[in-house]
């Protein structure tokens, strides 16, 4: 996974499945590419994450906070700055929600890789801005367990968290469905 910019773009869907892993700030080291964020994902999308609530026997939402991450370098927070940019946000609106389609132009535009899982998204991605490589959750944490050589013990504890955090179940169709099935047993 690589591109001229080295950066990559955390759709809200990919950002709340590596938060709720509990190890965004490991998986964000370990991969030599600068994870980024738009704005508007942070404000209107990547809301909150559900944690068990060991009282009242429900998940309750808990609200994401990143900042000590973009505080310490290890997400950026990105804006539209050009007027292209804002252009290609509006076409791509029209056919995706609003937050894939900030993530999508800004990406275009500025270079990016995408983390993206919905598979509409990336259809349209792939159709209408195709030189921009996209990811998946799975890609992320698969290469976060190569590189960071993480005991399989750890990732299904991450995978398990992230299941009921963020309501994350990989599609069937998914590549790397079979290795995830494998370690979350």
């Amino acid at each position: 996974m690589t591109n001229p910019a080295g950066c990559l773009l955390l759709d809200a869907s990919c950002l709340l499945n590596l938060y709720a892993t509990g190890y965004l700030r490991e998986i964000a080291t370990a991969i030599d590419m600068r994870f980024q964020v738009a704005r508007y994902v942070l404000e209107h999308e990547a809301i909150y994450t559900w944690v068990p609530n060991a009282e009242s026997g429900h998940d309750e939402p808990v609200s994401l906070d990143v900042s000590p991450l973009t505080d310490d370098g290890h997400i950026h927070v990105i804006d539209f700055e050009r007027t292209a940019e804002r252009a290609t946000f509006v076409e791509l609106a029209t056919i995706v929600d609003d937050g894939e389609a900030v993530t999508g132009a800004l990406a275009f535009h500025r270079g990016f890789s995408v983390a993206i899982d919905d598979r509409k998204a990336r259809r349209v991605f792939g159709e209408r801005i195709p030189s921009v490589q996209l990811v998946s959750t799975l890609e992320l944490l698969k290469l976060w367990a190569d590189l960071g050589q993480i005991p399989d013990d750890d990732l299904h504890a991450a995978m398990i968290v992230m299941q009921s955090g963020a309501s994350y179940i990989p599609s069937r169709r998914d590549p790397l469905f079979e290795w995830w099935a494998g370690i979350i047993g």
